[in-house]
């Protein structure tokens, strides 16, 4: 009993008591099965030396969940918890994403397959986002991390957030990124080999003499010119500077791909350009139409998947595309084996398919 209140962490923000922070971690304890039916639960006075709460909060707390459901005080047996049923969840997972992607389509479809998969095997499912600004401090984050969590997926791998993860102490996989070398976790593998190889094949196929990568400046775990150089075509990399103003937001990042390609003069425009950020697309689109380039009669365009683009230009774009519902169910099933804490399997690996549209044709 004394171990379930050493897991209990309160940050003050202004919002929640620390009544009602006690009686949340107590009813997810008891929702998760960390507290069984028939237990007895803390008495006040473990509350009181454990929290800091008064004798009369921590009552307040016996009351609050007494009056839920949750518990029932017994004369001279002490506050028991009551068995949940078929209510009992197995544990929490939680899923965590940049701001930016919030809202787009593969997330949202792939979040969806995966909560469904995991809901259906007894556990709760959580989003929550954060800052690609390396400056943020993450409380949106530290907050959700403090409350009962059997394993994060987090869908990006920036040093801050493998920090905030790694200080935290949570069970964590992350699905894409560049794996440190001193990282044992497992780590899922984008795989874009053979999409990759079959772009260069349609390239050599339409006669391209030269592409041009666009990339964050920090790189990209992508890369086609191995593939092109085989095949005698030339590759370059168009670097992204990162823009202070808004940087970390979509409408930062869209910007940053419209200022580029509006100042680049039309006869520094290579013939096809590879965005590996479909954002970056957004922008170089917007630049081309108003300047009157047109795709792709002027340049020809291919992005890493569709999302964020279509607003901005309504043919479809040649594209390497992740299908969300197969990278979702293939997620949910290694979430699922790690959290039985068994044997864990070999990390699936995810591959993109290079399709076709009208800003490359075939």
């Amino acid at each position: 009993m004394r171990n379930i209140l050493q897991d209990f962490r309160f940050v003050p923000d202004g919002a929640t008591t620390l009544v009602d922070a006690l009686c949340n971690f107590l009813k997810e304890k008891i929702t998760f099965n960390r507290l069984k039916g028939g237990e007895k639960l803390p008495t006040i006075n473990e509350m009181c030396k454990a929290t800091g709460l008064t004798f009369a909060q921590a009552r307040r707390v016996t009351e609050c969940l007494a009056r839920e459901g949750y518990v029932r005080s017994r004369p001279h047996a002490g506050t028991v918890v009551l068995s949940r049923g078929g209510n009992v969840l197995r544990g929490r997972v939680l899923f965590i994403l940049p701001d930016v992607d919030a809202g787009r389509y593969h997330p949202c479809q792939l979040m969806d397959i995966l909560g469904r998969r995991l809901t259906a095997a007894g556990y709760s499912f959580s989003i929550a986002t954060f800052s690609l600004d390396p400056a943020d401090e993450l409380a949106n984050l530290k907050g959700e991390l403090l409350r009962a969590t059997d394993l994060v997926i987090a869908a990006c791998a920036t040093p801050h957030v493998q920090r905030c993860l790694a200080e935290s102490g949570v069970n964590h996989f992350f699905l894409y990124g560049d794996k440190p070398e001193s990282d044992d976790r497992p780590w899922l593998r984008f795989a874009p080999e053979t999409a990759i190889s079959h772009f260069a094949d349609h390239c050599a196929r339409a006669g391209v003499k030269h592409v041009a990568q666009v990339r964050f400046e920090s790189g990209e775990m992508i890369d086609a010119q191995p593939a092109l150089a085989e095949r005698g075509i030339d590759c370059s990399w168009i670097t992204m500077v990162r823009s202070e103003k808004g940087w970390g937001r979509f409408d930062g990042i869209v910007r940053c791909g419209y200022e580029t390609f509006a100042a680049m003069p039309c006869t520094s425009i290579p013939e096809l350009l590879l965005f590996w950020n479909s954002f970056f697309t957004q922008g170089a689109i917007m630049a081309f139409l108003a300047r009157g380039i047109r795709l792709p009669e002027d340049v020809k365009v291919v992005t890493l998947s569709n999302t964020g683009v279509g607003p901005v230009f309504i043919k479809p774009f040649t594209r390497f595309e992740i299908n969300p519902a197969e990278a979702g169910e293939k997620i949910g099933d290694f979430a699922l084996a790690v959290l039985a804490k068994g044997r864990v399997p070999s990390p699936p690996q995810i591959a993109p398919q290079y399709v076709f549209g009208e800003t490359f044709p075939f």
